[in-house]
């Protein structure tokens, strides 16, 4: 026998992860500009190399917008709780275990890149947000 989930009008785990997201957005740049991206912009790689770099700098700052905007409609919209759950929680949480096994392996720990905490709360904040979205 199916059963109807009765949707919540409003998630607060939903904008949580839009404001994770968001801050998370503005580390990566105002912080993680100058600390990574200057040096490997200075340094002597050929110049496709730095923009690449560059672009998948800048692209990790789209995708984090884009998943705090995402974050913030499914907040207000019910039907957009599962696809976004999937689908950017999905990719925050592969970020997650990138960073924890690329941790692992050039520093024997996840630690001297921490980024994967805020990826995992922001996976955890949306799949909690979508499984508790039924009244």
């Amino acid at each position: 026998m199916r059963t109807e989930r009765a949707e919540l009008p409003f998630s607060w785990y939903f904008l949580a992860a839009a404001a994770v997201s968001l801050i998370t957005s503005a580390i990566h740049v105002v912080a993680g500009t100058p600390e990574i991206m200057a040096p490997l912009l200075a340094s002597t790689l050929p110049p496709v190399v730095k923009g690449v770099f560059d672009v998948m700098w800048h692209q990790i700052t789209a995708l984090l917008l884009l998943g705090s905007g995402a974050s913030l409609v499914a907040a207000a919209r019910p039907a957009w709780r599962l696809p976004v759950a999937v689908l950017i929680g999905g990719q925050f949480a592969l970020i997650s275990v990138l960073f924890i096994t690329l941790g692992a392996m050039w520093f024997s720990s996840p630690w001297p890149m921490p980024q994967w905490v805020l990826f995992g709360a922001m996976t955890v904040l949306l799949l909690i947000g979508y499984r508790r979205g039924a009244a």
